[in-house]
């Protein structure tokens, strides 16, 4: 069936700071407008959270060890300012939770959200990455996005990274509204960002809920195929590797919080909506959105294999031919190879940007050729 999972320690955390300056049309992650009065009143939350937090892993057993990542997502963190910075070394101070000496410590930040001095002070506490919302440097695309920033503070933003020469990751969007009408070069634009030297590009399809205003000027699924297959090609040809679904980096910058996701390591989440994973003890929990409580998902053994495959084939690792005792696998993997959609290494099944863009068919297939074993 599948090897059991081995006992993980907890060395990367995630905190979810929720307010943005503007909720835009197609964002579904918790947030809201900041204040002064709401920004304390999630600290007070948010100190309540690390109480309880505590309390919940020395129930299981388990403790935060010293760091290898720390990720602060929202939301638009870089808002938080110096009192975020000043908050946060204090509380980690208190909770005695420390940074290894190589610790990835990620900030999210929107252009025209940001102030240098604020950015430097987090630069100070640790944080040696920042992951920025960038999307479309196209200002129709901003527009039809509900991005308030302008395009001015889209290079202001990527002049401040690249002069900084800090390590960064710029967030890109394909399959956007009226692509087709505003005849959208999207490899135009990545290569402009290219010129500001980021070391990783997240690359995401654009989805939407039913009720989305502009979801009958989306473009149809072979145009983001070859949008997608395009960029890929592109992104590659310029040495980045395709690591993930809908990641690339430069050699040795792949993002370490996100692959302790993919590789189904223990993460340690904080704040409204965070949701954290204890991999040894098959235990997902999520915080309340209004209360320091969280709600506990606790896996089986199916739910652990599912997640397993999933998370393997959608990272450059691969899958082992040998997870299933039953050698079906390895002749749908054959299949996959025959296809175009990947290649068998060292013992692995590997997808490449073809087999990534349709893993959701490929698990599909997976079900119906290995039933048995799930």
């Amino acid at each position: 069936m599948v090897k059991a999972l081995v006992e993980l320690p907890i060395k990367s955390l995630y905190l979810h700071y929720p307010f943005c300056k503007n909720l835009c049309n197609y964002c579904d992650f918790y947030k809201g407008l900041p204040s002064r009065e709401l920004e304390e009143d999630f600290e007070k939350k948010l100190s309540e959270m690390f109480d309880e937090h505590n309390t919940i892993l020395n129930k299981y057993d388990k403790k935060i060890e010293e760091l290898s990542t720390f990720y602060i997502g929202g939301g638009t963190p870089s808002l938080w300012g110096e009192r975020g910075s000043f908050y946060l070394e204090e509380k980690l101070s208190e909770q005695n939770i420390k940074l290894a000496d190589n610790c990835e410590f990620t900030m999210e930040v929107n252009p025209g959200d940001w102030e240098e001095e604020d950015l430097l002070s987090w630069v100070e506490l640790g944080v040696n990455r920042f992951s920025v919302g960038i999307q479309s440097i196209n200002p129709n695309f901003l527009k039809t996005l509900d991005r308030v920033h302008s395009i001015e503070d889209v290079y202001t933003t990527l002049s401040f990274f690249r002069d900084l020469k800090v390590n960064y990751s710029v967030d890109f969007m394909l399959g956007l509204p009226f692509s087709k009408k505003f005849k959208r070069d999207i490899i135009a634009e990545l290569e402009e960002i290219l010129s500001y030297q980021p070391n990783h590009i997240s690359l995401y399809i654009l989805t939407v809920g039913d009720n989305y205003r502009y979801r009958e000027e989306l473009p149809d699924d072979e145009f983001i195929e070859k949008e997608y297959l395009a960029m890929a090609d592109f992104l590659r040809s310029k040495g980045f590797i395709h690591y993930e679904v809908s990641n690339f980096s430069k050699p040795g910058f792949e993002s370490k919080h996100n692959l302790a996701y993919w590789n189904m390591k223990s993460v340690a989440a904080l704040g409204p909506s965070a949701t954290g994973f204890l991999a040894d003890r098959s235990l997902r929990y999520k915080w309340q959105t209004k209360r320091a409580e969280v709600k506990f998902e606790q896996l089986d053994e199916k739910d652990v294999l599912l997640e397993k495959v999933y998370m393997s084939l959608r990272i450059n690792k691969g899958l082992n031919l040998d997870f299933f005792e039953d050698d079906k696998f390895t002749q749908v993997a054959k299949k996959w190879v025959t296809n175009g959609l990947g290649e068998i290494e060292n013992g692995r099944i590997v997808l490449n940007s073809r087999g990534f863009l349709i893993l959701d068919s490929l698990m599909d297939q997976l079900f119906i050729e290995l039933k048995d074993c799930f």
